[in-house]
């Protein structure tokens, strides 16, 4: 069985009643149009507000990343300087203390031990070349001196 369509009645221009009812309905349905279109502009309003305030809150991470990271290598500079500053106090200190020490032990310094290494090596070059220039001899040695 096919449902029979019911057509809406355009009220007479004689019945102010149906007028009346039929122009309330077409307020209703705009009204409702409109609630909806609020609706959605609210939600995106909602959501605008809160994607620009999550951004305000990425911005100030961003910002507070970028100042601790300056403040960390600040830091760590100072640390390094610091630190340079006692490890160059600390080589004063024992330099300071160890050479009276070695002056009484009567240690040769390092410019000594140099020379006598660079001595040391001419020496073999010395021994090294001289067999070179004197050829031995097969010739028995002649004794001068007498019985």
């Amino acid at each position: 069985m096919a449902k029979a369509k019911t057509k809406m009645r355009k009220p007479a221009a004689t019945d102010p009643l149906a007028r009346l009812r039929d122009n309330m309905r077409q307020l209703q349905r705009d009204a409702e149009r409109v609630l909806t279109r609020t609706r959605k502009q609210a939600a995106g309003l909602i959501s605008r507000d809160q994607r620009r305030a999550l951004d305000r809150l990425v911005d100030e991470a961003r910002r507070l990343r970028g100042d601790f990271e300056k403040r960390a290598q600040r830091a760590q500079k100072q640390i390094e300087s610091r630190a340079e500053r006692m490890l160059a106090g600390v080589e004063n200190e024992v330099t300071k203390r160890l050479q009276p020490l070695l002056r009484r032990l009567d240690l040769p310094t390092r410019k000594e031990l140099q020379a006598l290494t660079r001595r040391i090596s001419q020496l073999e070059k010395q021994t090294k070349a001289a067999p070179a220039r004197s050829a031995p001899t097969n010739a028995a040695p002649v004794d001068t001196e007498p019985f």
